[in-house]
């Protein structure tokens, strides 16, 4: 057998180490690479982290500084709360209308709405707006619309409560408007009209038409039921109408098929309606409104009388009975 010669031999093993340089060469190219990405990948979750963190804190803060701020405006809503109301949910619910050009938006129609939270038992007590009652700053006792008139929802608020000596926890300011949006989403409600309704009045552009009997009313007919006082009994067959309406649209609201419209409602309701009720509210009324399933609300007038000129006098002795009555006064513990 010849023997390779040497050149040869030695070509070969040259391209042999050559071959090996180069595989060698590759792989420490491979773990340079990798360390390389491995490092970009760590550089930018990093970085990702950090800004991740910076926005979490920024955004801890900021709920933070707004829950603390919703903490201090419920403490000073509540320091001046009697404890005799702390097992209900008191509202005051105001309805505006549009008002004459030299006034504005007045109060058309002023209701106390309580929430009992253990049974979720439902009370709506209506004030007429033209109730005679002692507004600060007022030397004599003056409609209770007027309140709003010099001082906006805290003044008609903080009226209501000193003259019925009632705790209300929040307010809700709604407007005609709106009233017959919602009525429409809900699909209308039955309301049997006891006599024929007929207003004209070109220049307030109103023409209420409604005949007696019962009636499907989509949202204009039930602001046109709920604004009209023309018959004999005025305002107080006003208010009567105003019981009739809650008591449907309560009924309505709560019935199963209705759960269907609520994120519209609930749409309408954020971007027409204002209210003291805040984002931290939301669970808390949750809550009471599942406890309201099932339960039919008490609808009553406040105590009173009508005056010859259309004012409502009120009885302090059988309105402080109301209250009595809708929130009992807890019993001294027996020794």
């Amino acid at each position: 057998m010849k023997k390779k010669p040497y050149s040869e031999t030695r070509e070969r093993i040259e391209k042999k180490q050559k071959e090996r340089r180069r595989k060698r060469n590759l792989k420490i190219t491979r773990v340079f690479l990798a360390m390389l990405l491995v490092t970009v990948v760590m550089v930018a979750l990093s970085w990702i982290s950090m800004v991740v963190y910076e926005w979490g804190s920024q955004t801890y803060a900021t709920y933070m500084e707004i829950y603390d701020g919703y903490k201090q405006r419920k403490a000073l809503r509540a320091a001046s709360f009697d404890p005799r109301f702390d097992d209900y949910t008191n509202m005051l619910v105001v309805g505006l209308d549009a008002g004459r050009e030299d006034t504005g938006p007045q109060a058309d129609a002023i209701i106390l709405l309580s929430a009992k939270h253990a049974t979720g038992e439902v009370r709506f007590v209506i004030i007429p707006r033209y109730t005679l009652m002692n507004i600060q700053g007022r030397n004599t006792p003056e409609p209770l619309n007027n309140a709003f008139y010099y001082g906006g929802i805290p003044l008609v608020e903080q009226t209501v409560a000193k003259n019925l000596n009632v705790t209300i926890h929040h307010y809700m300011v709604i407007d005609t408007d709106i009233l017959a949006e919602v009525v429409d989403i809900l699909g209308g409600v039955d309301i049997y009209v006891d006599n024929d309704m007929n207003y004209d009045d070109p220049e307030g552009d109103l023409y209420i038409h409604i005949s007696k009997g019962l009636q499907h009313m989509e949202g204009d007919m039930a602001q046109k039921y709920l604004r009209f006082s023309s018959d004999d009994l005025g305002s107080y067959g006003r208010n009567m109408r105003q019981q009739k309406f809650l008591k449907a649209i309560y009924e309505k609201i709560l019935n199963p098929e209705t759960m269907t419209k609520l994120p519209e409602l609930v749409e309408v309701c954020d971007r027409r309606i204002k209210s003291s009720i805040e984002a931290f509210d939301s669970g808390h009324i949750a809550k009471l409104i599942t406890n309201m399933q099932g339960t039919k609300p008490k609808v009553v007038l406040l105590p009173g009388e009508l005056a010859k000129d259309n004012s409502w006098i009120y009885n302090p002795d059988k309105t402080s009975e109301l209250m009595n009555e809708l929130f009992p006064p807890e019993e001294p513990e027996s020794n």
